[in-house]
């Protein structure tokens, strides 16, 4: 009986050189930076036989997450204007929120939950976490589940 596939979300730091690497070659190819696998594979320097042993098997997390919808969670200090921060930029990146939950703050910190359809987003979740992130008041970001 064939054991049934699981699937991670793993951290970029984690990752070894060679599934960097492939994951660059991909998007070369992808975007049309590199004609050919040989050209991808030799621009990120990485060997083709590594390239074919993984390429299969490892993909960014925004092709998995694309039109479907997501949910964050956020850790907000306790700043006027800050939800309506973040709103702004999930409306930036062509997001739509379906649900917002944010509870009452408590030690000057608040936690929200927002559920967003990524369907029309023309960048990746990897960027929408950054952009919040990046925000004032914004102690944590975490994607909660699909």
């Amino acid at each position: 009986m064939k054991e049934e596939s699981k699937f991670y979300i793993i951290r970029e730091e984690i990752l070894s050189d060679a599934l960097k690497k492939t994951l660059m070659a991909k998007e070369l190819i992808e975007t049309g930076e590199a004609k050919t696998i040989n050209e991808a594979v030799k621009k990120v320097g990485i060997s083709r036989s590594a390239f074919y042993k993984y390429k299969d098997y490892i993909f960014p997390y925004s092709k998995f997450s694309k039109g479907k919808i997501i949910t964050l969670s956020l850790l907000l200090e306790h700043i006027p204007g800050i939800l309506s921060s973040i709103l702004d930029i999930i409306a930036m990146m062509k997001g739509n929120v379906i649900t917002i939950n944010q509870s009452m703050p408590s030690l000057g910190v608040a936690s929200v939950s927002i559920s967003i359809d990524t369907q029309y987003m023309a960048k990746g979740i990897e960027e929408l976490i950054k952009k919040i992130e990046e925000e004032h008041g914004v102690r944590k970001v975490e994607i909660l589940g699909e």
